[in-house]
């Protein structure tokens, strides 16, 4: 005990040290940059900028990535304590994989910082409007940024999807296609709007205690075409989940969330006896009878509770004796963070709790219970 107390403080002192290295540099890099950049600008002096470029951000890249500088191997033990071997060694390879993302990602900030700081000055001197010239820095960063690292982050995400969530997935008996989702026509089962592009993919797909059950992300936006450029209004992104449900339906019936927009209408707006449930979700029927029969006060009070849970609005249609769930999240699920190491129980505690927070839907607005 007393040795992990020990490299717990001597870890704390190296992080602190960073701290202040970081801020020294920072310090003394600051003022230099901005006596460089104003030189640059205001004497007209343009090479001042380009010898910034060749040697001052070198400088304070390989200051960095010292400061920073990681073995390139790691140990497996904390991944085998949750994992399988099999996965454990994978995920040694993908950490290895993260770790060179992260310092090419550092690499290429220091670049692109660089490509904008001479768009930058150049075009300022070109148009004589700074405003004009910071947008074109700001544009060649981006894009730099963009070019030298997108490949990388996709090859990342997708061996990370591949060997993390499908695991995770098939640990609960599920099936797991990244790319493929729920349909166009699932989500105008609740909406009633314009889509002029839409993308879904994470499907996750089988049966819990006899339900079965799909869900995935899903993206959907209609663009608007001003008269300088077309903005993208997002309709929807988050989950749609799609499960049986257990009960004979004759009629549909909707929970719509207050704070929701473009949702299809069935029927007439239909009064429910739950008090906390009506002060966030109004319920719309094509049969008010058919309304109490499919929303008993239990699943009621479920879907308060899920929704507060989610911390977010959560829309459903009972139809054909399926339930369809939009979960207006504003996120892109099932996505790795490049800044969190995969060598920790903890985070994979996290990837994994993501997912079963959806599987566990099944069971807690008890779609599993038959009642005929």
């Amino acid at each position: 005990m007393a040795d992990t107390d020990e490299l717990h403080a001597k870890k704390k002192l190296a992080g602190a040290l960073k701290i202040v290295a970081i801020a020294v540099a920072t310090l003394i890099a600051v003022p230099v940059f901005f006596a460089i950049l104003s030189a640059a600008l205001n004497g007209g002096y343009i090479f001042v900028g380009v010898i910034a470029v060749v040697f001052f951000i070198p400088s304070v890249r390989s200051f960095v990535l010292k400061l920073f500088e990681r073995p390139s191997q790691i140990s497996n033990t904390n991944a085998q304590n949750l994992v399988s071997d099999e996965l454990a060694a994978q995920l040694s390879e993908l950490e290895n994989e993260r770790l060179n993302l992260v310092t090419a990602v550092k690499e290429t900030r220091l670049i692109a910082l660089g490509v904008c700081i001479c768009a930058w000055v150049v075009t300022s001197r070109l148009s004589d409007d700074g405003i004009f010239g910071a947008a074109c820095g700001a544009v060649s960063y981006a894009a730099t940024m963009s070019l030298l690292t997108a490949s990388k982050r996709r090859r990342f995400r997708s061996n990370f999807k591949r060997q993390i969530i499908e695991n995770i997935v098939k640990k609960h008996g599920l099936s797991y296609d990244k790319d493929r989702g729920l349909e166009l026509y699932d989500f105008f089962v609740i909406y009633d709007c314009r889509v002029d592009e839409w993308h879904r993919e994470d499907l996750v797909e089988g049966e819990i205690e006899g339900v079965r059950i799909k869900f995935s992300d899903f993206y959907a936006a209609k663009k608007i075409k001003n008269k300088n450029n077309t903005e993208t209004v997002v309709q929807f992104k988050g989950v749609l989940f799609k499960a049986d449900f257990n009960k004979n339906l004759s009629s549909i019936t909707q929970i719509s969330h207050i704070n929701s927009k473009n949702l299809k209408i069935y029927g007439e707006k239909a009064n429910m006896d739950d008090v906390r449930f009506e002060e966030i979700f109004d319920v719309y029927a094509t049969d008010q009878i058919g309304a109490r029969y499919a929303l008993s006060p239990a699943l009621m009070e479920k879907f308060t509770e899920l929704c507060f849970r989610l911390g977010a609005p959560v829309n459903a249609v009972f139809k054909d004796n399926q339930i369809l769930i939009a979960m207006e999240t504003g996120l892109d699920s099932f996505e790795p963070n490049i800044n969190k190491t995969l060598m920790s129980n903890e985070t994979i505690a996290l990837y994994e709790s993501e997912i079963v927070g959806f599987i566990q839907i099944v069971k807690e607005l008890n779609l599993n219970r038959k009642i005929w």
